[in-house]
């Protein structure tokens, strides 16, 4: 284990903080989404056809993040075919290939979402404002419901469906639960300033060192002024995790950590703990100054927050990194792949 900076007690600082993100992960929009569909579970019945109604976010990194939370819900609300209907007007005229690389892009994030939803025969269909009219997309008389973040009118909505209405979900109340900006400081917006934190802490399984969790750590490095506190998940907190026997050991996980860190980012004088408690000291600590998660685990610094203003400390700045590709970058996938190899003789 990498030592420094003697003068905080690491061990209670980050227990708490990497710990709760474990336990409040399940409550964020990706985990509630799998829910209805992993492991053979049906989907929500009678959504058999639906339409998201999107705009195209035209580099409005807020923009899109709410998009991100949207194809989610849709795709977990979905079981036959989701059309995707893409606004792309803008006052100054879009270009082209402006167009373009936002529907490649989003025929990337849809398929992703559909694999972590477990619905790979799940019929995706993106049509521009271009091409097709809202009202041609929504009187398709297979409809059966429609998405969008703002409220609509239904009555509008349903005004050329005659005797068959479709069910309309706003979602709003949720996007705006998960993107926002007052709450989280969003590492990869091109309008934020970034400044150094005193003390950065990050906590995770580091299961399988992969490109999710070296960019995690990155990002965590290049924030880093005096210390950098790494919680790694205890064998014991991993019991119900898939493929559990193929779990790297806690010193191998630890070791690859701490490699990676002195090889990449050496001005980091990393401190690497082992977190085996559910909460610990550091939801009384005042030496974190801030918490680096994906947006797949935002949720849980909310909650170490919460606990922190109850007992008078100061929040911690959260930075929020964007989750992509969460259907093949993560330690489970990685595991199942293992999984598959022959065992040698």
């Amino acid at each position: 284990m990498t030592t420094g900076h003697s003068w905080v007690n690491w061990t209670g600082v980050y227990t708490a903080a990497a710990a709760v993100l474990c336990v409040y992960s399940a409550l964020q929009i990706r985990k509630a989404s799998r829910k209805h569909t992993a492991h053979g579970s049906r989907p929500v019945p009678g959504l058999r056809v639906g339409v998201l109604y999107l705009r195209n976010p035209h580099d409005d990194f807020l923009h899109i993040l709410r998009n991100d939370v949207l194809v989610e819900m849709a795709v977990a609300k979905v079981d036959s075919m989701l059309y995707v209907f893409v606004d792309d007007t803008k006052d100054d005229g879009s270009s082209s290939s402006d167009r373009l690389r936002y529907l490649g892009e989003l025929y990337n994030l849809l398929w992703n979402a559909a694999c972590v939803a477990n619905k790979h025969d799940l019929d995706i269909r993106v049509v521009s404002s271009v091409d097709q009219s809202w009202k041609d997309i929504i009187a398709r008389p297979d409809l059966t419901a429609a998405f969008a973040y703002e409220d609509m009118d239904v009555a509008v909505l349903n005004d050329c469906r005659g005797s068959s209405p479709i069910a309309f979900f706003p979602f709003n109340d949720i996007v705006d639960r998960s993107v926002d900006a007052t709450t989280f400081i969003y590492l990869e917006d091109p309008t934020r300033r970034l400044g150094k934190e005193s003390l950065v802490v990050i906590g995770g399984t580091f299961d399988h060192l992969h490109n999710g969790h070296k960019k995690l750590l990155s990002f965590g490095a290049a924030l880093a002024d005096n210390g950098m506190l790494i919680g790694v998940t205890a064998p014991h907190m991993l019991q119900k995790k898939s493929l559990g026997h193929l779990i790297e050991s806690i010193q191998e996980r630890k070791s690859r950590v701490e490699a990676f860190l002195r090889d990449v980012h050496p001005h980091v004088a990393p401190t690497i703990i082992t977190i085996d408690d559910p909460f610990g000291p550091a939801i009384t600590s005042a030496d974190i100054s801030a918490i680096v998660v994906s947006t797949e685990t935002q949720l849980g610094a909310v909650k170490i927050n919460a606990i922190r203003a109850d007992r008078g400390l100061h929040p911690l700045n959260i930075y929020v990194c964007r989750r992509t590709d969460a259907s093949t970058l993560s330690s489970s996938y990685i595991r199942e792949q293992l999984g598959k190899r022959p065992s040698p003789r």
